[in-house]
């Protein structure tokens, strides 16, 4: 795990009690396993348009309370591009309960490390519209931060990095 990866952990599990990490109520089966909330992560993230508040739900179940999303690079007043920072609360107010389109985003790869209490996962995904779409628009990866604490699995940060399909990922995070 990276050092920043593990600093902003460390952080993070120093100041968590059972109280603060009570968010939404999680499906025991989504976060008995790090592989079960990976799996409800983008489950959670998937469908068809429409009513999404049963989406928003179960993907905020995931997230320890305080937990951080790092958004994609984003050009700064100097015009540098620097990631963006946000709480798992300020991000769910992002989302509206409806959804015009369809989105499906997938998991297609997996690196994961895990010791004790803790695990990383880098998750390389593909993104179609359509689930029958033959080709992903995009793709990328996705890096998970867990904490295991009274006997589940929490996100406490995650991250991403996308691009174009048609641009090639690091060998050792393309799919088979």
């Amino acid at each position: 795990m990276n050092h920043l990866a593990f600093v902003l952990l460390s952080a993070i599990l120093s100041q968590a009690t059972t109280e603060d990490l009570t968010f939404v109520e999680a499906d025991p089966k989504d976060v008995v396993t790090v592989d079960a909330v990976v799996t409800a992560y983008y489950e959670a993230l998937s469908g068809e348009g429409g009513d999404r508040r049963g989406f928003k739900t179960r993907y905020a179940s995931l997230f320890a309370r305080g937990a951080s999303i790092v958004t994609p690079t984003f050009a700064n007043d100097r015009g540098e591009n620097v990631p963006h920072v946000r709480a798992i609360e300020d991000w769910m107010t992002r989302y509206p309960d409806d959804r015009e389109g369809s989105f499906y985003e997938w998991e297609v790869s997996r690196r994961t490390e895990e010791f004790g209490h803790m695990a990383s996962v880098y998750s390389t995904y593909e993104i179609r519209t359509h689930k029958t779409d033959a080709e992903p628009r995009r793709h990328g990866i996705t890096h998970f931060n867990f904490a295991r604490i009274d006997g589940r699995w929490w996100i406490v940060t995650l991250q991403w990095s996308g691009t174009e399909a048609s641009t090639p990922l690091p060998e050792k995070y393309a799919p088979p």
